[in-house]
């Protein structure tokens, strides 16, 4: 897919890069909110924060009529999602004291009843 000037729009409106980058930032999430957390668990978070700051500031923002927006990046996540590669983001609750990550299909189930 084209994000050159006068080349076909990319699908969905996201340029390749930029679902790429999602995608990586959602790896790296779902990696950090894994148990038991990965020894390299510091320079996977600092890597996560320059992820979020490439995303943040990608050229594509300023291309929309919108701009960046959260329900921008909410979609540009659901798309990453559903894209060749994509892999649904981890849902972290606080479950009797613990931080527990489950997949999304499960946040039903495992949030605390009262």
């Amino acid at each position: 897919m084209s994000t050159e000037p006068g080349g076909p729009p990319p699908a969905a409106g996201f340029p390749d890069d930029l679902v790429a980058l999602q995608q990586h930032w959602t790896r790296i999430f779902n990696r950090l909110a894994s148990s038991p957390p990965p020894a390299d668990g510091h320079d996977m978070r600092m890597g996560l924060l320059r992820l979020s700051l490439r995303l943040d500031s990608h050229p594509h923002w300023a291309t929309t009529e919108a701009g960046w927006s959260r329900e921008a990046r909410n979609a540009l996540q659901r798309h990453a999602t559903t894209a060749p590669g994509g892999e649904e983001q981890l849902v972290t609750l606080c479950v009797d004291g613990r931080i527990i990550a489950v997949p999304p299909g499960e946040v039903a189930s495992r949030r605390p009843r009262g």
